[in-house]
């Protein structure tokens, strides 16, 4: 039986150091994370590999993973001690959230694979996002000249002397929205909380804009794989008319790095709204998702 254990926060490192390679939102250290008191991760090292499993009610490993290039040999040892592992615990093999190149070493080897649209994430050009050029963002320019235009605005970076505005702004926003009866919301609300809370030990960054010194949006990001920054949060005022767009361009403006070439602004969960809304920033890849069965 692998010896599984709650994932810490002391384990960043070595998560990172086996995910340098990936840009999907699984591989992101701040986004698993952040969703621990959900997905109730278990991980541990053996052998040169890495294992990952959801004890939830919904039992769920996570794709193997080594820092060398996966080879048929390595796939088929870290396997058996998968299978080994799941009959110890009486649970089924499932292999959740997986990319295509992942799926191909388990097409051969009696699972079933089955696409999740819901969970792909969204990939864009940095450089789209940060320069919004071209007809496809003429609406999100609109926005944000219409955000400058109107309000007495600044940009700041999440600090821990604005650390409890923020916060503040969180807990206005979940007001609004009704999170006390939203169990998703809650659930989401507990996850910023553990993100913000440990910006540095997660070597995330965050960004907020003020109007008239009260924040009206922030966001939280952090770098999965070699060249891509992944955005966990992004929280506005709707009634600040260009408030996303703008927390979205001043965050890129003052954080982006030359190597990051991508921004992974993670699934939609099969919400319209949100699909919606991600599409129009004009993705240029999709990065489907699949469970191995």
């Amino acid at each position: 039986m692998l010896d599984l254990k709650p994932m810490r926060l002391e384990d960043g490192d070595t998560y990172r150091s086996y995910t340098k390679d990936l840009r999907s939102s699984e591989n992101s250290f701040t986004a698993v994370f952040g969703w621990m008191h959900k997905s109730k991760m278990l991980v541990c090292e053996r052998d040169g590999l890495f294992f990952r499993f959801s004890d939830t009610q919904e039992p769920l490993y996570m794709f193997p993973l080594s820092r060398e290039p996966m080879n048929d040999e390595t796939m088929d040892y870290a396997l058996s001690l998968m299978r080994w592992d799941a009959d110890e615990r009486g649970k089924p093999l499932v292999i959740g959230h997986i990319i295509e190149e992942q799926a191909e070493f388990l097409r051969d080897r009696s699972f079933d694979i089955k696409e999740n649209r819901d969970y792909a994430d969204y990939l864009y050009n940095a450089s789209d996002l940060l320069e919004l050029s071209g007809r496809k963002y003429h609406a999100k320019r609109n926005y944000i000249a219409r955000f400058q235009r109107e309000y007495n605005w600044r940009y700041e970076d999440i600090t821990n002397d604005n650390l409890n505005d923020v916060w503040d702004f969180q807990e206005r926003w979940c007001r609004k929205n009704n999170c006390e009866e939203n169990v998703s919301l809650q659930e989401e609300a507990t996850s910023i909380a553990l993100m913000l809370y440990n910006l540095e030990n997660l070597k995330a960054k965050g960004g907020l804009l003020k109007v008239d010194d009260k924040v009206v949006a922030f966001t939280v990001a952090s770098r999965v794989g070699y060249d891509t920054l992944e955005v966990h949060i992004e929280k506005a005022d709707y009634d600040v008319v260009g408030s996303y767009p703008m927390i979205n361009r001043e965050f890129l403006r003052h954080n982006l790095t030359p190597d990051i070439k991508y921004i992974n602004r993670e699934e939609d969960l099969g919400l319209e709204n949100l699909k919606k809304a991600k599409m129009s920033y004009n993705p240029c890849r999709l990065l489907m998702k699949y469970t191995a069965v």
